[in-house]
């Protein structure tokens, strides 16, 4: 161990050396800069001797072309250039950022109109806008300064307002954006803090551009005027003399360089693109092993976060054509086991111990462009959320054709493998799906078209984070189906990370079951069923068993109307997602409403939440008519209706506390509470979800995912709502937390009077909640009654398709408990 120790010390030495040698360059230079017109031994215009006389006496570096001192003029002349490159960058930084996020937030016509800006700026030479917004606004160091700022200010815009189309993304900004809060709060509270990580390392680099351009500018003579002491000026006014005095030029010209280049160096060594500590160097070496036909072997790995074991020894064998289901509770270690056989570990965690060998060859040790060439002709991978899977900018089809690209595959096979890998993941293949971007497309549209683009190429080990967990049961018993196809066709290894059981039992291999970093139990899947020997396991298969049969907690409210939906009609672009949709849900009731992907579900939501606002149709809310659109409602209606987003781990700002996250709807709804009078009632609303005051002080990170989605529903009781809005509010949480969840809402119901409109591709939670239940395909609603009819008596082929594709267990095993 001792060893393996000084082994990761000697990995991260070279780079920890070469950030710390950059940072001191890079500080000295600065430093001199900026004090060095006190340390100056002459007027920087006096003339001490002839034009260009050599060094000695008073000029130990010499004379310029006027006889001035070329050492006090260098020292003094550093000043400008950093201050004028920090202030431009700043003010292109402060008007960009700002333009950027308001163009993605407001999007429509601002959006369009920043977009035509930047491509009018865009499409001159940087050095043509120099010269052009000097000339307007006139030489000297405020003209260079705006100059500066407008050659920045397109790239910032551009950079910002794409980061923040991914950060828009996350359902804690759709709830801040529900919750009625202004553009400037979601911009500075929620998008903002959560770019800063972007932002740094783009600042980086544009002030080694700001201090090129500024240093451009000098050497053009646009900026300081003579006799005022300049870096750029002086290699302008000195390179006629360059022969007879070269230290006038060259000393300007090194101190450029340097800055430069150390800041250069710094930013890459520091924040890097994609950073990640990979354990590349930690163990074993780039040398094949003899693995027969195992795709993927792991041998004792173990993988640690602040000294903490986050994966605990870790074997694996995975075979080619094997279906290996690894599975248990949130945060056991799974998607990070994932990734590490791909060589990738998460910010923060570090491989300490053991090997992986991919296609018969170790991970670690292999150089960053090694690695990519191996996983590229080897693996996939499909990540669990289907928002952040796609490029947003790329249609499906150029999607999956960089895939190709990628890997070598010839323009002229693309579009038809792009074709044959629609097909094989159950998706339209006609050009006008292959047109389509991510927006256009449903959740579970958006997994299939990411399987799709790790299919494409024929990977030997593809692995798959919770395939199944944003697909209804249709589209979820399709792609297993295909799984089992695969397999059985003698097709890649496949790793399939879910957390629970009733969806891979069906077509797994093998099962692995992970409990807080550690495997513990595997073996074949009808064996862990039939006689689980862990209590992690028996719990996951109780788990399993209980939702093929699950219990009603819920039943039957006979209340007043509380929401009524009449002739809802909404459009997504030119395409038309719902159709006349009639719906009512009761004081105290629960509506859920069921249907294949892409059929208009979440869709519905959204125009119930006011964040799809182009639909037509009234929305009645305890008897009154609330506008389309967040913009439109007033406060009290946005209090009324409260948003419960599908994903605990997205739903949740990271930068912020419990508390604090769940104290911002009193802000708005309830001002006349003070400091300690929100503090109380967020303590209370912490409890009243099942959590204690213990958690107020505590970041997302460090909580579950049901403690998460009890947080998000403690936010949406904040505003003491009449209705809540649920989307997918299990479909990220293992078996027996989804269970307790659905308690806690039929619970909150009954308790508080509240009305559930719950979205769900789950057949179990509309038996285990009770209630109205509704079909929706097609944009419109297919079946509609009471739970326990509609569940009894399916009247429409949609709703009997959902219901015979609902996981059912092996039905040749017999679980017996064992032991306590």
């Amino acid at each position: 161990m001792n060893r393996l120790m000084r082994r990761v010390a000697a990995a991260r030495l070279p780079r920890r050396t070469g950030a710390v040698a950059a940072g001191v360059v890079l500080a000295t230079v600065v430093l001199l800069a900026l004090v060095g017109p006190w340390f100056a031994p002459h007027t920087p215009g006096a003339v001490l001797d002839m034009p260009y006389a050599p060094r000695g006496g008073h000029a130990p570096l010499g004379t310029d072309h006027l006889g001035s001192d070329v050492l006090s003029r260098f020292l003094t002349g550093g000043r400008a250039l950093v201050l004028l490159a920090v202030g431009a960058l700043a003010v292109a930084y402060v008007l960009g950022a700002g333009l950027g996020m308001v163009a993605a937030l407001r999007g429509g016509l601002v959006d369009a109109g920043v977009l035509r800006l930047v491509d009018v700026l865009l499409s001159l030479p940087s050095f043509l806008l120099l010269s052009v917004v000097v000339v307007a606004v006139g030489r000297g160091t405020g003209g260079v300064a705006v100059a500066t700022s407008v050659v920045l200010f397109p790239e910032i815009v551009r950079v910002v307002r794409a980061a923040t189309l991914q950060a828009l993304q996350h359902d804690y900004v759709e709830a801040a954006v529900a919750r009625g809060e202004t553009t400037g709060h979601v911009l500075a509270r929620e998008v903002l803090p959560n770019l800063a990580p972007v932002l740094a390392a783009d600042a980086g680099v544009r002030f080694v551009g700001a201090a090129f351009t500024v240093a451009t500018a000098g050497f053009l003579g646009y900026g300081a005027q003579p006799p005022a002491a300049d870096w750029g000026l002086m290699i302008l006014e000195n390179r006629d003399g360059l022969a007879l005095q070269p230290l006038a030029v060259i000393v300007p010209a090194t101190g450029i360089l340097v800055l430069l280049l150390s800041a250069n160096l710094l930013v890459d060594a520091v924040l890097p693109a994609a950073r990640v500590q990979r354990p590349g160097s930690v163990a074993g070496t780039a040398m094949d092993v003899q693995v027969g036909d195992m795709a993927l072997r792991i041998r004792d790995l173990t993988v640690e976060a602040d000294g903490v074991r986050v994966l605990d020894g870790i074997d694996l064998d995975v075979p080619r054509g094997r279906v290996l289901a690894l599975v248990g509770p949130s945060g056991s270690g799974k998607t990070t086991l994932a990734l590490a056989a791909f060589g990738e570990l998460g910010p923060g965690l570090a491989a300490t111990s053991g090997t992986v060998h991919l296609a018969g060859t170790s991970v670690f040790g292999l150089r960053p462009r090694q690695l990519r060439q191996l996983r590229a002709r080897h693996a996939a991978y499909v990540p669990q959320d289907p928002r952040t899977s796609l490029a947003p900018t790329l249609r499906v089809g150029d999607h999956i054709g960089e895939f190709l690209r990628a890997r070598g595959v010839p323009r002229a096979e693309r579009r038809g493998r792009v074709r044959t890998a629609l097909r094989s993941a159950r998706l339209p293949d006609d050009d006008a799906f292959l047109r389509r971007r991510p927006h256009q497309l449903s959740g579970g549209q958006r997994q299939r078209v990411a399987l799709a683009a790790a299919l494409a190429h024929s990977p030997g080990l593809l692995v798959l984070d919770e395939p199944t967990s944003a697909l209804d049961p249709v589209t979820a018993a399709g792609l297993l189906a295909d799984l089992g196809r695969i397999r059985e066709q003698g097709g890649p290894a496949v790793v399939l990370i879910a957390h629970d059981l009733t969806h891979v039992a069906a077509v797994a291999d093998d099962v692995v079951v992970l409990e807080r970093g550690r495997v513990v139990e595997q073996g074949p899947v009808e064996a862990v069923l039939a006689r689980p020997a862990s209590e992690p396991a028996r719990r996951l298969v109780v788990a399993a068993r209980a939702a093929v049969a699950p219990r009603p907690v819920g039943g039957r409210a006979e209340g007043r109307t509380v929401l009524s939906v009449r002739d809802l009609s909404a459009d997504r672009g030119r395409r038309n997602v719902l159709s006349g949709v009639d719906l009512t849900v009761a004081e105290s009731g629960c509506l859920s409403v069921v249907g294949p992907s892409g059929g208009g579900k979440t869709t519905l939501l959204r125009c119930l939440a006011g964040l799809h606002p182009d639909w037509a149709g009234e929305l009645r809310v305890g008897g009154r008519s609330v506008e389309h659109g967040v913009r439109g409602r007033t406060r009290d209606d946005l209090r009324l209706l409260q948003l419960v987003p599908q994903d605990p781990y997205d739903s949740l700002n990271p930068r912020h506390t419990a508390e604090r996250i769940v104290s911002r709807p009193l802000h708005l709804y309830r001002p006349e509470l003070d400091a300690d009078a929100r503090r109380a009632e967020v303590h209370r609303l912490l409890e009243r979800v099942g959590l204690d005051a213990a958690h107020a002080a505590v970041r997302p990170e460090r909580l579950s995912g049901g403690q998460r989605q009890r947080v998000a529903l403690a936010r949406a009781l904040a505003a003491e709502p009449r209705v809540l809005l649920c989307d997918e509010a299990t479909s990220a949480l293992d078996a027996p937390t989804a269970a307790t969840v659905l308690e806690l809402l039929d619970e909150l119901r009954r308790d508080l009077g509240l009305a559930l409109v719950v979205v769900t591709h789950d057949m179990t939670v509309p038996v285990r909640l009770g209630g109205e239940l509704a079909v929706l395909a097609d944009g419109a609603i297919r079946e509609a009654g009471p739970v326990e009819r509609v569940i009894a008596a399916p009247s429409d082929p949609v709703t009997v398709q959902l219901l015979t594709a609902v996981p059912q267990l092996p039905s040749s095993t017999t679980y017996e408990r064992t032991g306590p």
